[in-house]
This record gives structure tokens, C-alpha cells and sequence, in this order.
């Protein structure tokens, strides 16, 4: 979601279009910042967008909410809420005037999960009494909940590819079946790309050596590189060591991208740990491992 037109389909397929239309997406920019707190970052990432209002009248932030909890948590909506304060004391304390937050939660867990507000955390109140339970709403974007043919007929096919990989990446057996699909639809992007969602894709779920060759043959001749890409890796180092090389390869990857994040001195460690879905004491060691090199 750091790439701009995958955010910006992602934000027009999740969006409802009443919100959408009070939007100037042309103005869409995303802001090297994030709301969450520690203690919400065990289970939630962030990352947030600013975009115009149509009317030109204001900004409004986009907040993309990963929700990583293997089950479900009723108290979620509280955590929102203070995502949301979290978001505005932020503005006040860079001197900014409060700007909107439309927070959207995408959960990819295998448990059913149904939409609730604070309100519903409270058993019949008094009338008198219901005017100090704090009203907001959000946006829910359980892929649970959403065919995967509409998930394919998304513009954007690699964002299509990536979300069924998300929805299918606690239930192996479906996402195995899956796996020419997600492949033949992440094929049109950059190669570099198409490899890091291999990898998200396969890292956790690894196949034997039997299924990897069925799925290089279930896949078109002009899709097959950067699988054989991978292929090679794991042929060359033995399959299970092969495995453990591209999740270690893929490690690698996110430890010199943070590497260098930190070296530009821009960011803050919460920020560079939103920014590459890491955990701000992971940024604070790679940081001290710098310092001490």
C-alpha cells in the first residue's frame, strides 16, 4: 500500500461511494507518519493518506488500518477510537489544524467477524446516559466477507492477487488451489514485485517440490520467470534449506530497507516501523546495531 495506485485503487474499491464522491483523489498523497501506538502495534499497522476534499474546503486523512489479530476482538472498536485521538493530538502537536480520519480496517483472518461501534460494547443504557458513549463509525473491509470473483474483477489485478493471498494465507489448502490464479494476476506488474508477493505467498505456506512443479506448469510460458526465479533458490539449496534461504532473503531485504530509511534521518522509528510492518523495537535494534558498526 506504500505504492500510490495500488492505495488509490485499494481506497476506490473499499471506500463506499458516497464517501468517495466528497473526494479529490487527484490529490492523493501519502504522509511518512502514523498513529498507532506502541501498544496498538502488536496487533494493528497503519498507514496514512491525505487527500483534498472535493469541495476544496479541508484535507482528510485516509488511514489504512492491517489488522494481524488471529482472532477476534471485541474491544477493537476502542482501540480505533484511540487510534483516532491519537491521530488528532498528533495534528495539534505538529501545530496543524484538526484534520478528518477515515479510519479502514482490513481484516484477513479465517474467523467470522461482524461490524460493531463502541455503542455496542454497552447493554442498554439509559437514554440520559448515552450521550457520553463516544459515536464514530469506521470502515470495515473484511475480505471474509467478499467473493473471490469480486475480488478478481478488481481493476488493479496485482492488488486483486495480493488480497486473495491475504484472504487465503491462514487457509492452506484453499490458497494452494488458489496459487495460479494469484501468480497469473500479479504477472503484469514489475518482476521485483511479483517475487515479493511470491514470497509473502509461499515463505509461510511451502509447498514440496511435487507442488512447486505442478504450479510452474499450471501457470502460462510468458508467467513462469519469477517463479523459476524461486524455484532455483530452493532447487539449488536443497528444498527445505531452499524455503529457509527466501524467508531468510526476504528478512534481509526489510533489515537493509530500514537500514537505510534510518541513515536518511527523516523519519521517526514508529514511522520507518509503519512504514515496512515492523515493530518499533525491531527499527530500535537495526538503529543500535548501526551506531555500534
Amino acid at each position: 500500500m506504500g505504492n500510490k495506485q495500488i492505495a488509490l485503487d485499494y481506497f476506490r474499491a473499499s471506500i463506499p461511494q458516497n464517501i468517495q464522491d466528497l473526494l479529490d483523489f487527484s490529490t492523493l498523497r501519502q504522509l511518512p507518519d502514523t498513529y498507532v501506538s506502541k501498544e496498538l502495534q502488536k496487533s494493528i499497522s497503519d498507514i496514512v493518506y491525505v487527500c483534498q476534499k472535493a469541495s476544496g474546503n479541508g484535507e482528510v486523512k485516509i488511514s489504512l488500518l492491517v489488522e494481524h489479530k488471529s482472532y477476534v476482538d471485541k474491544y477493537t472498536p476502542i482501540q480505533i477510537g484511540s487510534y483516532i485521538f491519537s491521530g488528532l493530538l498528533k495534528q495539534i502537536g505538529n501545530k496543524e489544524s484538526p484534520s478528518l480520519i477515515i479510519p479502514i480496517l482490513l481484516y484477513h483472518g479465517a474467523d467470522r467477524w461482524e461490524y460493531k461501534t463502541v455503542a455496542d460494547l454497552f447493554e442498554n443504557p439509559e437514554p440520559a446516559l448515552q450521550q457520553f458513549i463516544p459515536d464514530y463509525q469506521y470502515i470495515f473491509h473484511d475480505l471474509g466477507q467478499i467473493s473471490d470473483e469480486e475480488i478478481q474483477s478488481l481493476h488493479n489485478k496485482f492488488l486483486a492477487a495480493s488480497l486473495l493471498a491475504m484472504k487465503y494465507s491462514a487457509l492452506k489448502d484453499q490458497l494452494n488451489t488458489l496459487l495460479p490464479t494469484i501468480l497469473t494476476l500479479a504477472s503484469e506488474v514489475d518482476r521485483n514485485l511479483h517475487k515479493s508477493l511470491l514470497f509473502y505467498t509461499l515463505v509461510g505456506n511451502p509447498l514440496t517440490e511435487e507442488q512447486f512443479l505442478n504450479l510452474i506448469k499450471s501457470v502460462p510460458n510468458q508467467k513462469k520467470e519469477a517463479i523459476m526465479d524461486i524455484f532455483e533458490i530452493f532447487e539449488e539449496k536443497g528444498w527445505k534449506k531452499g524455503i529457509e534461504e527466501g524467508r531468510a532473503e526476504a528478512e534481509q531485504k526489510i533489515e537493509t530497507a530500514v537500514r537505510n530509511l534510518i541513515k536518511q534521518s527523516v523519519l521517526t522509528d514508529e514511522q520507518i516501523a509503519s512504514a515496512m510492518n515492523v515493530t518499533t523495537d525491531y527499527v530500535a535494534e537495526v538503529r543500535n546495531n548501526l551506531a555500534a558498526e
